[in-house]
């Protein structure tokens, strides 16, 4: 493939329709980015000096990318990477598309193209890359492990979900975590599932109003896609259980929105981590005061960013033993920088080997 500057270059001028999905990025970006996780750009394209040896980058290549319908970040961000360090890219796309990424695809200059192969199916050519990219749940993951030759190098993202934790509760931290929970109609791993409130129990119902609120304001804004069947009945029979546990004594309370799914918020006293049918659903507790990573179950090891507010170094010191990938601001949980280590892995490094001269 073409030199990293000469590929740096066309990632840039691709950069209007690339940033929505991947963050903000220019050349020095990019140079940065490379610098950060390889040492040295140019190790992609030469031997570079590294203490007494030299060394230099091999991109694995070809590259497996298999990708999830939830929503097109994924796609764009593993390709961009891919593109960037000079890989072949196979991408296995959803039966059911990407119609923005394959937009995208089906206008990319030839000097890109021509590294990128979309299929909606499998075939047995793509089942010996030298890594793979695998989006999914877990059965996903599963699959692919038993599919691919113990050689491929295996950069696995399997089901993961994100979290709030308000030390300060108040409307403005209600309505930054509102669009945490609402944008992309919570669909990614960096969607807002549930939060934790550190305060009184008056506190919390407080805060609840609030996000009910600024819930309903968001949609007022921004219409929610057309649900499914499936999806708006997932919700109602959600809101059923917890209307049957509070009139059964249990310490549970329901803000939602009347006359659809658009939106709700469940109140459980017990701090248990636990996923919820999405949709615009998301659950409220009491902050643990220790113990957290115990009194928040089995569920936290999938925790993929804890969003809190106020951001600052006295909240994420609070978080106890809570040791998430990414800890953001509220309100910045859907937008990475392009220098996000993907759940705690450099995503670029993974995607080479070394020889070493010396």
């Amino acid at each position: 493939m073409s030199s990293v500057f000469e590929r740096i270059d066309l990632l840039v001028e691709q950069a209007s329709a690339l940033e929505p999905w991947t963050g903000s990025f220019d050349k020095q970006t990019l140079l940065k980015l490379l610098e950060e996780e390889l040492g040295d750009p140019m190790a992609l394209d030469q031997w570079v000096n590294k203490g007494p040896i030299q060394t230099r980058a091999i991109a694995l290549s070809p590259v497996l990318h298999v990708v999830s319908g939830n929503t097109p970040h994924a796609a764009f961000q593993t390709v961009f990477r891919g593109l960037l360090l000079g890989c072949e890219n196979w991408v296995k796309i959803p039966s059911a598309g990407l119609p923005e990424f394959e937009e995208w695809v089906a206008g990319l200059p030839p000097e890109l193209a021509q590294w990128i192969e979309l299929r909606r199916d499998l075939p047995s050519a793509w089942l010996n890359p030298a890594a793979a990219v695998i989006y999914g749940g877990a059965d996903t993951i599963e699959t692919f492990r038993n599919l691919l030759p113990a050689a491929t190098r295996r950069i696995e993202h399997g089901p993961k979900l994100s979290i709030g934790v308000v030390f300060e509760p108040n409307q403005e931290a209600a309505g930054k975590i509102a669009t945490d929970i609402l944008r992309h109609d919570q669909r990614g791993c960096l969607s807002v599932q549930a939060i934790f409130v550190d305060g009184s129990e008056h506190e919390l119902m407080q805060f609840g109003d609030w996000l009910a609120d600024e819930l309903a304001a968001y949609r007022r804004r921004e219409a929610r896609p057309f649900p499914s069947l499936s999806d708006s009945g997932a919700v109602s029979n959600t809101r059923e259980i917890a209307r049957f546990r509070q009139a059964n004594g249990d310490e549970v309370r329901l803000w939602e929105s009347h006359g659809s799914t658009d939106w709700t918020v469940l109140y459980e006293r017990e701090p248990e981590l636990a996923p919820g049918p999405l949709n615009g659903f998301v659950k409220l507790h009491p902050f643990p005061k220790s113990g957290q990573k115990a009194a928040l179950g089995q569920e936290v090891e999938h925790v993929s960013t804890v969003v809190i507010h106020p951001f600052s170094v006295k909240s994420v010191d609070s978080l106890g033993d809570l040791q998430p990938p990414r800890i953001c601001a509220a309100g910045m949980a859907q937008e990475p920088t392009i220098f996000w280590n993907a759940d705690g892995e450099k995503p670029l490094a993974s995607l080479v080997r070394w020889r070493d001269l010396g």
